[in-house]
């Protein structure tokens, strides 16, 4: 704010210089030099300024602009938004400057203001090209548009300025590599009964009959591969000998809305981490929802193929994370989940309080980013931590 107060400031210093130059030299030509010439030079030197000025504020007052971009992209990508300007009056036009503004999710190719003169025959179109820096929703818009008239005297703003456009990007989905103690961990909290063997066979407590395998792990007992079905499957499987379930998880991401690059590369770090634990227990079999706030609510996702992991990607490429005032969607209720994995940037008391509510719902396993000092959440019943490089580390299981 400043900084545009002094730009203003410096405009009209400049302003007042070349109204005082073109007085003098009318002054000089009037009563020094030949009188006739003067008075046509005071002539000039007020029609021309006037009529420049007239332009411009009839310009600024018939003038359309628009400005469009794609609705949503790849992280990386580079894009541009479009400045779209038609005249609406059949009179001289002169130019239109315009200063795009872009939130912190998109890198702009060049900063600095630009300027055009249009036709009132032809539609003026100018780009402004950035580049997709971290997932999620953001905004480009024009600071400041404005009419200039001919000799750069005054300026008249837009009457009709464009809204910013709202541009998604989309995150990655990564191979999560160091994450296979946690995904032992889900594993073995959420089961799925995947095929039911016609030997050994064990009923639950839902009366439901077999065997529950996963894949196998490094360090998983070797005694309890199941090598008929791995043959089949052709992937080693490991027999849990436990009753089947229904339990299905639910992923939520607690993440706040972020306007700054360090909070925006956390939010997109957490983000991602939680789509590449998704694709994990999906290719396991294990159908899961996720649940994340967006627009002051909430919005619910079921997955069971990774396909509909990608679908999910797409979809939080236009969250904005603005949602109630509950950390945790009460809907997680209504999914009889029996276990809630909580993915957080903000792993505060706030948060640990929120925990504390639904206790009944199954095991609550928190995922947080590497803090200092660490986080303690003590209605967690599993807290974890992820790494830069989507490695996670047990605080306590």
């Amino acid at each position: 704010m400043p900084r545009r107060r002094n730009t203003v400031i410096l405009e009209r210093i400049k302003l007042v210089l070349a109204l005082a130059c073109m007085a003098g030299m009318a002054y000089v030509f009037t009563f020094y030099l030949d009188s006739d010439i003067g008075v046509v030079v005071c002539a000039f030197l007020i029609l021309a300024p006037l009529l420049s000025v007239l332009l411009a504020w009839i310009a600024a007052r018939h003038v359309t602009v628009t400005l469009s971009a794609p609705d949503c992209l790849p992280k990386g990508r580079h894009f541009a938004v479009r400045l779209h300007a038609v005249f609406g009056a059949r009179l001289p036009v002169p130019f239109l400057r315009v200063k795009f503004a872009q939130e912190a999710n998109f890198a702009p190719d060049d900063p600095r203001a630009v300027q055009s003169a249009m036709t009132f025959t032809e539609p003026l179109d100018m780009e402004h090209g950035l580049r997709a820096l971290y997932a999620g929703r953001g905004l480009v818009g024009a600071e400041t548009l404005y009419v200039s008239d001919y000799l750069g005297l005054a300026q008249f703003p837009v009457k009709d300025p464009p809204g910013a456009v709202r541009i998604g990007v989309i995150p990655l989905v990564p191979e999560l590599t160091g994450a296979g103690m946690m995904l032992r961990t889900v594993n073995d909290i959420v089961m799925t009964d995947d095929e039911e063997e016609e030997t050994n066979v064990l009923y639950a407590s839902q009366s439901t009959p077999g065997y529950i395998h996963r894949d196998y792990l490094p360090g998983d007992d070797l005694r309890r591969i199941n090598w008929k079905m791995s043959a089949k499957r052709r992937k080693l499987m490991i027999r849990m000998d436990e009753a089947a379930s229904t339990v299905r998880p639910t992923l939520v991401l607690d993440l706040a809305p972020q306007h700054d690059a360090s909070g925006l590369a956390l939010r997109e770090r957490m983000m991602e981490g939680a789509l590449g634990l998704l694709r994990l227990l999906v290719r396991q079999g294990i159908v899961c929802s996720l649940r994340y706030p967006t627009d002051g609510g909430w919005t619910m996702l079921p997955l069971d193929t990774e396909d509909s992991v990608q679908e999910a990607a797409i979809a939080l490429a236009d969250a904005d994370f603005s949602g109630d005032s509950q950390r945790i969607d009460p809907g997680v209720r209504a999914d009889h989940a029996g276990a809630v994995i909580v993915f957080t940037s903000m792993p505060d008391a706030a948060l640990d309080a929120a925990l504390g509510g639904f206790k009944d719902c199954g095991y609550l396993l928190c995922v947080c980013p590497v803090t200092e000092p660490l986080p303690t959440l003590a209605n967690a019943d599993a807290l974890w931590q992820m790494d830069e490089s989507f490695g996670f580390t047990s605080l306590r299981k």
